[in-house]
């Protein structure tokens, strides 16, 4: 009967270590096909791939500054157009409009402008003028006014002057400017023209009396 329960609990230990052993060589089996099987893939799937790092940006060198260029010449432009002669050409002031409100004593209303009154344009000037000997200046001196000494020493000649006059027309100074190379001749004349001689006077550009000049000659002859 022992040996009986013994030959029979080895048979069961025989049959249960068979199994196990199917059971481990199947789990082998099944986890090397699953591993042929997937593996790969998983292989295939997780690839890598090798980055290369950034390559560090180039340093730029300093360079010399770029030589001074000589200005370019203006380009020829066409000359401007002239004005128009006739075009309307705003002269005075600058008008003012007024800044108060409408109704204000000091100021238009909103929109009028003020412009200044134009000034009278002066009269145009009249021409300046010389003085001019009033009457006949041939009877200012005459032969009656020899002087005596003259007569005696038989002196005769050519006088000229230039007499000064005033804005009130009469001589004012005489002046030699060509002797007869005699004293009494050349003196008698400018004393018989600064007492006899008389003048319209000049005048300026307004028409204003002004002093002047008046050259002249007298010829002293010893009558016979």
């Amino acid at each position: 009967m022992a040996y009986v329960d013994t030959h029979t609990s080895n048979h069961r230990v025989a049959t249960l270590t068979t199994v196990a052993l199917i059971h481990v060589a199947a789990g082998f089996a099944l986890v090397n096909g699953l591993a042929a099987t997937f593996i790969p893939q998983a292989r295939e799937i997780l690839r890598t791939f090798d980055i290369d790092p950034p390559k560090p940006k180039p340093v730029p060198t300093p360079t010399e500054p770029p030589a001074a260029q000589a200005p370019r010449p203006a380009p020829n432009r066409p000359a401007p157009t002239p004005a128009d002669p006739f075009a309307f050409k705003p002269t005075g002031p600058a008008p003012t409009f007024p800044t108060g409100p409408v109704g204000d004593a000091g100021g238009g209303g909103v929109g009028e402008a003020l412009f200044p009154t134009p000034a009278p344009t002066p009269a145009p000037g009249v021409a300046p003028r010389a003085a001019r000997p009033k009457g006949n200046p041939g009877l200012w001196v005459s032969t009656s006014d020899y002087p005596s000494a003259g007569i005696r020493g038989e002196l005769e000649g050519l006088v000229k002057v230039r007499l000064t006059i005033t804005a009130d027309g009469k001589p004012s100074d005489c002046t030699i400017t060509a002797s007869s190379g005699h004293d009494v001749l050349d003196g008698a004349t400018c004393a018989k023209l600064l007492r006899r001689a008389r003048f319209e006077p000049a005048s300026d550009h307004t028409g204003a009396k002004v002093a002047g000049t008046w050259n002249t000659a007298v010829r002293w002859d010893i009558p016979d």
